[in-house]
């Protein structure tokens, strides 16, 4: 994947080399992680994934299993915690690239909580130069939680090079797989369904062009399912053939909305607004249960093709094993992994 988002905590960065990718999360309470070999071949090869749990561990307890792991020796990545950064869409200023991050301190001053000395500042052009007014992400992470993740690395025997967020590791999972399906040229989507919030990210080749955090739907799974057996019984399989108004059979749901739905249907719409030279071809649904039963869903309800982005397609080596609490925790450390800082910013 090309680079986009510059390092946060540029102070330590250092050039990527041709050995093996360690990509990892860490909560005062959790560790995850994910190993790639060295290369940049396709399928990429899975080395191996993990996820910890501290319990009733004590700090000296903790700290000796992590440094247990072996994972010393690698380029690692620190994907941070949703929780521990913000987003924010702003008129890109006519300014020199060199000078963007300043002209974003000053204009997320009155927006930010907390004093701007306490944030690490990254920047992402959204899209392309085809409009004349552009647009910027602003990324803006705490300090103290880059310095908590990177300390906890360090006591597994890490030294963090990159530290990284959730936008850009899910636009890398998309854009290699619709590079796969050979729709690089194309607009598409991928939405990562998480239990208390989702992610959405809307993509053109390398290029993360939208984003946005929706509220999770807690009946999607219940609503994906039922929508699952009603084809079965009808025997219609997986693909572009439900509409917007089919009926399939909802039993106790038909006159409840989900607002799930309604929040993308929403994003798309602002999407086809601002980028009408750029159609929606797919969206890619990212789940660590039930993708395919998702995917069939939503695309009923939106009336866009929308498939499984099954990320095992991407990689070799180790699997991705179906234990879906393993999986939820390394799905987006997966992406982060496909980070490619050999591309000029």
């Amino acid at each position: 994947m090309k680079r986009l988002l510059q390092l946060l905590g540029a102070p330590w960065r250092k050039a990527l080399g041709q050995s093996g990718v360690l990509a990892y999360r860490a909560t005062p309470t959790q560790f995850s992680w994910v190993r790639l070999g060295a290369g940049k071949t396709w399928p990429r090869e899975l080395l191996g994934l993990g996820h910890l749990e501290r319990a009733d561990q004590d700090e000296s307890q903790w700290a000796q299993q992590l440094a247990g792991l072996g994972l010393g020796g690698e380029q690692v990545i620190a994907l941070l915690e949703m929780d521990d950064y913000a987003v924010y869409k702003l008129p890109a200023p006519n300014v020199p690239s060199s000078e963007l991050k300043a002209a974003a301190r000053w204009q997320i001053k009155e927006l930010v909580e907390g004093r701007l000395d306490q944030l690490t500042l990254d920047v992402l052009q959204a899209g392309d130069d085809s409009r004349s007014q552009k647009e910027m992400l602003v990324f803006a992470a705490r300090n103290a939680a880059i310095e908590r993740v990177c300390h906890t690395a360090a006591t597994a025997g890490c030294m963090t090079q990159v530290v990284d967020v959730w936008e850009t590791a899910v636009r890398n999972l998309q854009t290699a797989r619709a590079a796969q399906d050979d729709l690089s040229g194309k607009a598409t989507a991928a939405l990562l369904v998480m239990p208390d919030q989702c992610l959405l990210t809307i993509s053109t080749g390398d290029e993360l062009y939208y984003t946005r955090r929706l509220d999770a739907d807690d009946r999607l799974f219940e609503r994906a399912t039922s929508t699952a057996k009603a084809a079965e019984r009808e025997e219609v399989p997986l693909g572009f053939e439900y509409m917007p108004g089919d009926e399939l059979g909802f039993t106790g749901m038909e006159t409840e909305e989900s607002g799930l739905v309604l929040e993308l249907q929403r994003s798309i719409d602002v999407w086809e607004r601002s980028w009408p030279s750029l159609p929606l071809t797919r969206l890619y649904v990212l789940s660590a249960d039930h993708d395919e039963a998702v995917a069939r869903f939503l695309q009923k309800e939106l009336g866009l093709r929308t498939t499984a982005l099954m990320p095992a397609s991407l990689f070799s080596g180790a699997s991705l094993g179906t234990d879906s609490r393993l999986l939820a925790a390394c799905l987006p450390l997966l992406g982060a992994a496909l980070r490619d800082d050999t591309a000029s910013p």
